[in-house]
């Protein structure tokens, strides 16, 4: 039932009711009126059914009004009623709504949630895979351009390296060419003047000797050939020292070759000298070493005969006879001086005239550090440790053709392996002493032994490596001092 049903139902019963009323009391006013009619008679009686009449009107006025009134308050009421019973309902709807809702939205979310993971995990897997490929195209690139670039470094290197061998060696030759045709044109002015004057037998014995001394000159020009000769086939630093020590060994008595290491100079070879003053095994405060800390400082060869008053004329090996004399030569690499020659000669005996051996050596020196440089910039050049993401390649070493004792292979090999290790400890001494010193120069020297060892087995024949490990020996001598347990664990 609606609301207006409802407020209709109540006003039509307040009629009903109050129209029963009103007609109970009509009826008690018409047994009024007659008795009224029969005790008057008559009288009056319109004027008492008019008076009845407009009571009876004002008192359905009255009861419509209250009836009105109160219906108006049940309707009221009932509006209350009705819009809190509607409140309460639509409350209760909009909570199970939302409720709904909320349980909706919740899968929903969860659904667009893993929808969501599910697109994140195949964009990322796509993500990578197109990562990854485009890092190994990269890479492929800058490997290409580093091996173009390296390729083209190594050529220029190579080729500014040739260019100063072949300069220094047309000097050289150019030099040794002229001292030959000075020396052949001054031989043989002297020997046509000894000849004009051999008819004089108190000369015949000065003109000898003025031979002698020219084919000696002769002979001089003829070893600093073959030296500078031997010096440009070098192809290492320490085969290059050798040759200098060598050539120098053939003009002078005793030679040695001093490494300038920072604050010190190490002997490193040496030839002439007795056991007791092996200069290798010297190490010379470099503020203290009198004439080579002089040849340090200096650019050219300084001699014992140079020194002024006030300067150190002291070498590392004491005082020196009267008629004895030094010299030290700086060997200087890119405008640095590395090491320095030191040759001095000991003998007693006086001269007659000047010697020319001081000369010799100082020549000697020169172009060995001229070698030295070229050497030093192809070794730059090179890379040492190949990336650890490219394998090393390792060739097998081929067999040669070897007679069973032969001793021609087996001293090359021996020589091949000197060369290697003698380098190793020229380029890594500190590293050398302090693996002495704890026993461990082959955990310390691992990737340079290692490199010079694949090196020997490509170079020597099969048969050798088998029969004996020239190589492991050196490294014993060299490295060691001939203790092998100063190389420690393998």
């Amino acid at each position: 039932m609606t609301l207006e049903q409802q407020i209709k139902a109540v006003i039509e019963a307040a009629t009903a009711q109050l129209s029963g009323h009103l007609h109970e009391r009509l009826q008690a006013l018409a047994s009024d009126v007659g008795h009224a009619a029969s005790v008057e008679h008559g009288r009056g009686v319109e004027e008492a059914v008019a008076a009845v009449r407009t009571e009876a009107t004002t008192q359905l006025e009255a009861a419509l009004t209250a009836a009105g009134a109160e219906a108006s308050e049940q309707r009221e009421l009932a509006v209350s009623m009705a819009r809190a019973e509607a409140a309460e309902q639509l409350e209760s709807e909009l909570a199970a709504s939302r409720a709904e809702a909320a349980e909706q939205l919740e899968s929903a979310l969860a659904a667009a949630r893993a929808e969501a993971a599910e697109q994140h995990q195949s964009a990322l897997l796509t993500i990578r895979a197109e990562a990854a490929e485009r890092h190994q195209s990269a890479l492929l690139a800058i490997r290409a351009e580093v091996a173009d670039q390296h390729e083209g470094a190594l050529a220029a290197a190579r080729a500014e390296a040739d260019a100063r061998l072949a300069h220094a060696r047309a000097d050289a030759e150019q030099g040794l060419a002229t001292a030959r045709a000075q020396a052949e044109e001054d031989l043989a002015r002297t020997v046509e003047a000894a000849r004009r004057e051999a008819a004089q037998a108190t000369e015949l014995a000065l003109v000898d000797a003025r031979a002698a001394e020219r084919h000696a000159e002769l002979a001089l020009a003829e070893r600093l050939a073959d030296a500078v000769r031997r010096l440009d086939a070098a192809r290492s630093l320490t085969d290059a020292l050798d040759v200098l020590v060598d050539a120098a060994g053939r003009e002078v008595p005793r030679v040695a070759v001093f490494l300038v290491r920072e604050t010190t100079l190490s002997g490193w070879r040496a030839a002439g000298f007795s056991r007791d003053e092996d200069p290798r095994e010297l190490e010379i405060p470099l503020d203290q070493a009198g004439l080579l800390s002089r040849a340090v400082r200096a650019t050219s060869a300084i001699a014992t005969a140079d020194a002024s008053s006030g300067e150190s004329n002291v070498t590392p090996f004491g005082s020196l006879p009267s008629t004895s004399a030094a010299v030290a030569v700086p060997l200087r690499v890119g405008g640095e001086t590395v090491a320095v020659l030191y040759a001095d000669d000991v003998s007693s005996r006086g001269h007659e005239a000047p010697s020319a051996w001081p000369e010799g050596v100082e020549v000697l020196a020169r172009h060995a550090a001229r070698c030295l440089e070229v050497l030093t910039i192809a070794r730059v050049a090179q890379p040492l440790v190949m990336p650890s993401s490219v394998p090393t390649p390792r060739r097998t070493p081929q067999p040669r053709g070897h007679q069973a004792g032969h001793d021609d292979d087996d001293d090359a090999a021996r020589r091949y392996a000197r060369l290697l290790v003698s380098e190793i400890k020229l380029y890594h001494e500190a590293a050398v002493t302090q693996g002495r010193r704890d026993r461990n120069v082959l955990v310390r020297l691992r990737l340079e032994i290692d490199r010079a060892r694949r090196l020997y087995d490509e170079r020597v024949p099969a048969a050798i490596l088998a029969r004996t490990d020239y190589f492991n020996l050196e490294l014993v001598r060299t490295l060691a001092n001939g203790d092998a347990t100063l190389l420690g664990p393998a």
